[in-house]
């Protein structure tokens, strides 16, 4: 009976009687070997365009590693074998690229990003879910927030603060010694104008204060 292969890991599973004084040396290079390389081995292979990891049944491959590391290229598509697999990823393309089965869904990892992906069922590939607790440090690959709950960092909020966008406030350049001026609804730099109204509803409201302060007190002296 000859020897048969692991799905996933592709290990040789050698038939009993089998190998006659060599099953040792298979055995060290065909499981062993092949073991370490599933649990702490990685692939490093540059990425521009289209690329399939090697898979060879009980010899040393690419596909098997624990980590793929992506170690230069413009980015692209990484095709693995369509069995169940968790890969760690790092990628120092200049672009994105992706985990696909050939088929199914797909995870995709930025440049410059790190993570996880997982194949359950050897079809689809699904990248581990955001952390939200970053403990101090510094997000990179942010891009341009669009729904309410998008991250933003500081440099992106800072630029949009100050530009001539809708909804935006004014840009700084050139309006030294100017108010920000709104009329509800923009916002604009210039001297404020008093007018007959602005003095007119100042004088009102100081009034209404004066007013309140006088029978406040007056209520006091009386509780006394």
């Amino acid at each position: 009976m000859p020897s048969t292969y692991s799905a996933s890991f592709r290990l040789n599973y050698q038939a009993p009687g089998d190998n006659l004084n060599t099953w040792g040396t298979i055995l060290n290079n065909g499981v062993f070997q092949l073991l370490e390389d599933a649990l702490a081995g990685a692939a490093s292979l540059s990425v521009s365009g289209a690329v399939s990891l090697t898979s060879v049944n009980g010899a040393t491959d690419q596909a098997r590693c624990f980590a793929i590391n992506v170690t230069g290229g413009t980015g692209g598509t990484i095709t693995a074998p369509g069995v169940k697999k968790l890969y760690f990823v790092r990628n120092t393309a200049s672009g994105a690229v992706v985990i696909t089965t050939g088929s199914g869904a797909t995870a995709s990892f930025a440049a410059g990003e790190v993570g996880f992906c997982y194949s359950p069922d050897g079809t689809n590939f699904y990248k581990t879910s955001l952390i939200t607790a970053f403990g101090g440090a510094v997000l990179t690959g942010v891009g341009t927030p669009v729904a309410a709950t998008d991250a933003a960092t500081k440099g992106y909020v800072d630029g949009v603060a100050f530009t001539m966008a809708a909804g935006s406030l004014p840009g700084q350049g050139g309006n030294a010694g100017k108010a920000l001026i709104t009329d509800g609804t923009t916002a604009s730099w210039g001297i404020p104008v008093l007018t007959t109204s602005n003095i007119t509803d100042y004088a009102s409201d100081q009034a209404a204060k004066t007013a309140t302060a006088t029978q406040l007190a007056i209520a006091f002296a009386a509780a006394l």
